[in-house]
């Protein structure tokens, strides 16, 4: 219809830039083609991670990046035969993978060889996540790698055999990541940046006049460090494309960079992260105060409200937000959108909280739980109150430090679950009770969500206690197991 030539089952095998010249492979004829060009565009993409492990090419074992790889294993998952599935690696795909065989009825066991599935998170995000994984009956295990496969006698993978164990398997998904396809590119002379994948400018034009990159094969500059980055997403592919066409047909564009905005479903939680992650700013060198904020994503009132517990990562010196996470049932995809779109901006903390957002009952509390999180974190940036996250206070107890660990929920509450160790008081008694607790010890308070433990850090102070912090997200953020 637009008078563009497809050819498909045709392998591009060279490209001579000084000639402008792609020679090509029809794979169903046998037998080359060379096409010249006067602007090339080069979008291969990217190819997924297969270890050379013992056992790797028996059957049934499978990647998925292609549609053929998921009709592949939509045939094997149909034939009936898969009861025992293993996912190595536990990122997006890994975890989209889990959630759908486990709805099929297969015991799925995901394998991650670091401490965390969902690498990009911040650790305390992703145990959130994983908790809710295993309640829906998928076996994780984290910190362990895979070190082989075995098989039967027809060359069908039976088990995977892990640093610690050995699990049975029918099926197995190979989600360790994926690398830039750049083979042919640098095989013509066109630079590779820092990442591994195909250097770029704005224009999307490499080291080659006439030249660009795209997709999952480029790279791009993180809008949050101002350095080179990889984060191979279809959003940024389809936006990346769109400037090497106006550029290379004579217009003038530019992709200005990347924040890693990603959202993922599983099972019911809704799962989203943009900008840096608290590791990842850390690791760039700021200096980093974040807030730990569960909300409502509408009105509390309004039927069918969900929860969503919101991270936020700022810089201490200039209020910038530098990132977000947030893991829930509710809206989740609004909220990061709101946050990329201030990211984007360079907002700080301040501006974030007086930022106008629609407001009704079924979209929203009065003051949305973006606002909430920003006015928690400013509170923190401004010395108002002082905060500690959950898995820092895990760590402590893990430690058997000597400190007081407050809830300040009611009675009901807390006979319902609470932490290990804890002392009660409820918040309507606590001004009252003061004298109850030792003034020479540090006293963390917590609740449900953290606005109580917040009241009540402020009624200690008042009550001139000085060694006082509040739980983030109390205990809507705990994934360490509570005593009844």
């Amino acid at each position: 219809m637009h008078n563009i030539d497809v050819l498909t089952r045709h392998q591009a095998t060279a490209i001579d830039t000084r000639s402008k010249q792609v020679t090509t492979r029809d794979l169903e004829k046998n037998r080359d083609l060379t096409l010249g060009y006067d602007k090339l565009i080069i979008a291969t993409g990217a190819q997924p991670t297969v270890p050379p492990l013992p056992g790797i090419t028996l059957e049934n074992i499978f990647t998925l990046r292609t549609v053929n790889d998921a009709l592949k294993i939509k045939l094997c998952v149909d034939s009936g035969r898969v009861k025992n599935a293993v996912i190595v690696g536990g990122g997006l795909i890994g975890l989209e993978m889990a959630e759908n065989l486990a709805l099929r009825g297969i015991k799925v066991t995901v394998v991650e060889l670091l401490d965390q599935i969902l690498p990009p998170l911040d650790k305390d995000m992703a145990q959130l996540v994983q908790k809710h994984v295993m309640e829906n009956g998928v076996e994780v295990v984290t910190s362990d790698g895979v070190k082989s496969f075995e098989g039967n006698s027809d060359g069908a993978v039976t088990t995977v055999i892990t640093g610690r164990q050995q699990l049975p398997a029918d099926m197995v998904i190979l989600s360790i990541g994926i690398k830039p396809n750049t083979k042919l590119a640098q095989e013509a002379g066109i630079e590779t940046g820092t990442s591994g994948a195909i250097k770029v400018n704005k224009r999307m034009e490499t080291n080659i006049p006439d030249v660009y990159a795209v997709g999952d094969c480029a790279e791009s500059i993180h809008l949050v460090t101002g350095k080179p980055a990889w984060i191979p997403l279809g959003s940024t592919a389809a936006k990346m494309g769109r400037v090497a066409a106006i550029n290379a047909t004579g217009g003038n564009d530019s992709f200005q960079g990347v924040l890693g905005t990603l959202i993922v479903k599983v099972f019911e939680l809704n799962v989203g992260k943009v900008g840096l992650s608290e590791r990842e700013a850390m690791k760039e060198g700021f200096e980093v105060e974040s807030a730990i904020v569960p909300a409502g994503d509408k009105s509390h009132y309004y039927p069918e409200t969900k929860d969503i517990i919101i991270k936020l990562i700022a810089d201490k010196t200039t209020k910038k937000l530098l990132g977000a996470e947030i893991v829930g049932e509710g809206m989740v995809d609004k909220r990061i959108d709101i946050i990329a779109t201030a990211l984007t901006f360079g907002a700080t903390v301040d501006q974030i909280s007086k930022l106008d957002l629609a407001y009704a009952p079924p979209y929203a509390m009065s003051m949305d739980a973006i606002i909430v999180a920003a006015n928690v974190l400013g509170n923190k940036l401004e010395g108002k109150t002082v905060g500690i996250l959950p898995s820092k206070v895990a760590e402590r107890c893990d430690r058997s430090e000597d400190f007081v660990l407050l809830d300040v929920r009611t009675e009901m509450e807390y006979k319902g679950g609470h932490i290990k160790g804890s002392k009660h008081i409820p918040l309507d008694k606590l001004s009252s009770r003061t004298h109850e607790l030792d003034r020479s010890k540090e006293i963390v308070t917590y609740c449900r969500a953290g606005l109580r433990a917040a009241h009540a850090y402020r009624i200690l102070k008042n009550a001139g206690f000085h060694n006082v912090k509040y739980m983030d997200g109390s205990i809507l953020a705990w994934s360490y197991g509570l005593e009844k």
